[in-house]
């Protein structure tokens, strides 16, 4: 783990990150982002043609990736790729949890199938990431976790049952997990944005204006700024909001 200074930023290069739901939207503009600073990114995703293209951009932009192939329902998925990158990197330095999932309806439509899927994604999913890293981050007396929530996490949104229901507990885990870590020296953040622009959108039958809402770029270089901040800061959680408010 690169030597923390007590005020200014730190430096990214070389620190080591894994980055779940690598492979699209925020999660790839993360790992694009983490590439400039020089960063060593484990980079997991369920589709081996978007981890080989964002692999290379990853290295064109001056970062070393690791592609890293499974799901986050997959315990055993998981505890293999943190295994292969502490081998490979020595260690593991951060967690951004982007992985994420969920579809919109009126309660009486959704059908339980799809409900108990986007809660093994958005929650479950966050908790087996999470529970991957802890081990590794406590042997080497520090770590940082970046869960991205979601303002559904904290507002009721209407037709977003089980999308709100996800993301209400993956905000409750994360705050509970903050409590245990934080004077084990392992920082952890719940950042919760509003709506932003990927392809999340693109398979959903909404009337959304997607240039209203925030940019993942934006919200990447948030994400690195959380990275970088003076080792004698927490952040708990940060809202992040377009323009005209969550949607």
């Amino acid at each position: 783990m690169p030597a923390e200074e007590p005020h200014g930023e730190q430096s990214l290069r070389g620190r080591v990150v894994l980055i779940t739901g690598a492979g699209r939207g925020l999660g790839r503009a993360t790992a694009l982002r983490l590439a400039r600073e020089g960063g060593r990114l484990g980079l997991l995703a369920r589709t081996a043609a978007d981890l080989e293209q964002l692999s290379r951009e990853v290295r064109d932009a001056g970062g070393e990736p690791w592609a890293l192939a499974g799901s986050v329902t997959d315990e055993a998925a998981l505890k293999a790729a943190v295994g292969s990158l502490e081998a490979a990197w020595g260690g593991l330095d951060a967690l951004v949890n982007c992985a994420g999932t969920g579809s919109f309806a009126p309660v009486e439509e959704v059908p339980p199938p799809e409900f108990r899927r986007i809660v093994e994604v958005n929650l479950t999913g966050t908790f087996l990431a999470c529970q991957a890293v802890l081990p590794g981050m406590l042997r080497r007396g520090g770590g940082q976790i970046i869960n991205v929530i979601s303002i559904a996490g904290k507002v009721a949104l209407p037709n977003a049952s089980a999308y709100c229901a996800s993301k209400w507990g993956a905000l409750g885990f994360t705050r509970v997990l903050a409590a245990e870590a934080r004077k084990r020296g392992i920082r952890v953040t719940a950042l919760c944005p509003g709506s932003i622009a990927t392809p999340f959108w693109d398979t959903l039958d909404h009337r959304l204006d997607l240039n209203r809402m925030l940019r993942a770029e934006d919200v990447a270089e948030m994400i690195r700024f959380l990275l970088a901040q003076p080792a004698g800061i927490h952040t708990d959680e940060l809202e992040l909001m377009p323009p005209d408010g969550i949607l």
